[in-house]
């Protein structure tokens, strides 16, 4: 009972199942076992329009820990998930393949990572409220479709369904530390799914930036150029190695961005052992932003 309870729990967070799915993931057993078995599981409900089962909530009030772990294995770098991750492995022990565990201890990151990934799993349309820097953007309809990490930050990447009923919205990635209220609005029944599976950051996708065409040539000496080497960072797509000099300390780069940010943070994370070299249209508008942040800088500390 208690392994195809876990089996069935797995299957629903990856995607709504039919009772003959089920029934088929579970050692081909007959869906009146599947009924009986779901009849013990509060937290899952059967939709008619969709004629499958789901959870009740975008975060089931059980989880498999296998699920838990394979959600989460590839980002314990962010301190709330590792001490989540921690916390759940003290408290249950070795026997982790039949646990089945309570989501209301965990933290509210995990939280909204568990809601949102179902979500997108489920082909739901969510309600949430968002804020940016302070400022309220408001609640919006939105069809999730990815999760992404950068500098062990979790962002959500999006569409605006049509329930917003606005017009112009702003597209950038949200931020999970500003969403909040993640309400389930609809399930609906596509052969498409919601996921997408790009690569990005905070500020965009790397198709985006592609697009976008902005490019600044950087050259690397010193610290910059052997961390850079030695920790394979030129693997990243957005940035393009052009060419180093015999001895490995310095090296130039083409990186691709979105936004102007994205390389002021760079350079001013660097400096003195980066520079910009000043062959784009794009390069005067960041050094203009870091030498406003220079200034800023020092009218601070007088």
């Amino acid at each position: 009972m208690q392994k195809r309870k876990i089996i069935i729990y797995n299957e629903l967070f990856n995607k709504i199942c039919s009772k003959d799915e089920l029934a088929k993931k579970c050692e081909n057993v007959s869906v009146k076992t599947i009924e009986n078995t779901i009849k013990e599981c509060e937290d899952i409900v059967y939709s008619k329009k969709l004629g499958a089962y789901h959870f009740k909530n975008l975060l089931p009030a059980q989880m498999s820990y296998q699920n838990y772990f394979n959600l989460f294995k590839d980002n314990l770098s962010n301190p709330i998930l590792k001490k989540d991750m921690i916390k759940s492995i003290t408290e249950f022990g070795g026997d982790l393949d039949s646990i089945m565990f309570d989501t209301t201890h965990l933290s509210e990151l995990s939280k909204k990572i568990i809601k949102l990934n179902t979500a997108i799993n489920h082909n739901c349309i969510v309600k949430l409220f968002y804020k940016r820097d302070d400022s309220l953007i408001g609640d919006r309809y939105i069809r999730p479709k990815q999760i992404i990490t950068f500098d062990s930050i979790y962002y959500l990447y999006f569409e605006y369904d049509k329930k917003n009923k606005e017009q112009g919205l702003q597209t950038r990635p949200f931020a999970f530390n500003g969403i909040e209220n993640i309400e389930e609005v609809e399930y609906l029944k596509e052969s498409k799914d919601f996921r997408t599976y790009k690569i990005g950051n905070s500020f965009g996708t790397v198709d985006e930036a592609k697009k976008s065409k902005k490019r600044v040539t950087l050259k690397l000496h010193s610290y910059s150029a052997y961390f850079f080497t030695r920790e394979g960072l030129f693997e990243s797509p957005y940035y393009n190695f052009i060419r180093s000099n015999s001895r490995g300390n310095e090296v130039e780069m083409e990186m691709i961005y979105n936004d102007d940010i994205e390389v002021i943070k760079l350079v001013q994370q660097w400096l003195p052992y980066i520079y910009i070299v000043n062959d784009s249209k794009n390069s005067q508008s960041i050094i203009d932003g870091i030498k406003k942040n220079y200034n800023k800088f020092l009218e601070g500390c007088e």
